[in-house]
């Protein structure tokens, strides 16, 4: 397991400077993609002052292009309102005190394997209650030492074209976890950035400044 995490980091790392030269070669929108070592994208902000949620058809595998023209904003969700299992779990087993088996989750989860034999690494109810012990214990975790900066798999945003940052997929239990436990401060990755908030197209020229300056001053509205 420690040579495939060695191996794993070998490749994000080529994969940085890998997309940062090509950046520099030609600094198209185009050809700015994560992960990148200058781009300031891993931000510290309050969990409590996010507003939107939703989750976008793409998979941050490899290199990704960092500024699309997209309508996935369109479906933001407000965060009250979203029933996610992952979140109404997190109310019901931190807050409520609610049995593992009497938890939303632990219904989505049995349905999702009866549908698709297989869900989230597990194949079975005792898969299914495993998996939220470890969820339980990430809250504990989380309770003592806050949520640290994880080098490939942080909580997942987006900026989108109002300037809103918005939780989108991976890091749903923790972003959850953080805002029921009242954390003020909590790192997060940056995934993809809404074109317009560059006021350019997809084939103009843009600079690394101006992608961290951006960043910036959407991380210190969400500190």
């Amino acid at each position: 397991m420690e040579i495939k995490n060695i191996k794993i980091s070998i490749f994000y790392i080529i994969r940085c400077f890998k997309n940062y030269l090509k950046l520099i070669i030609n600094c198209n929108i185009n050809n700015c993609c994560l992960p990148n070592i200058f781009i300031k994208n891993v931000v510290s902000i309050d969990p409590n002052k996010i507003n939107f949620v939703n989750s976008i058809p793409m998979k941050f595998y490899k290199s990704t292009q960092l500024i699309l023209n997209f309508d996935w904003d369109n479906n933001n969700n407000i965060i009250s309102e979203y029933r996610h299992p992952a979140y109404v779990s997190c109310t019901e087993l931190f807050v409520e005190g609610k049995d593992i088996k009497k938890c939303e989750e632990y219904f989505y989860l049995k349905k999702q394997i009866d549908k698709n034999k297989e869900w989230k690494n597990c194949k079975n109810e005792n898969d299914i209650i495993q998996y939220l012990e470890k969820k339980i214990k990430l809250f504990e975790g989380i309770k003592k030492i806050g949520v640290k900066k994880n080098f490939l798999s942080n909580i997942e945003f987006m900026i989108d074209r109002n300037n809103n940052l918005v939780k989108i997929n991976s890091g749903n239990h923790r972003f959850m976890i953080s805002r029921i436990l009242k954390l003020k401060k909590i790192p997060i990755e940056i995934k993809v950035i809404h074109l317009n908030n560059f006021d350019k197209g997809l084939d103009q020229k843009i600079k690394i400044k101006d992608i961290n300056n951006l960043i910036k001053i959407i991380a210190n509205k969400y500190a």
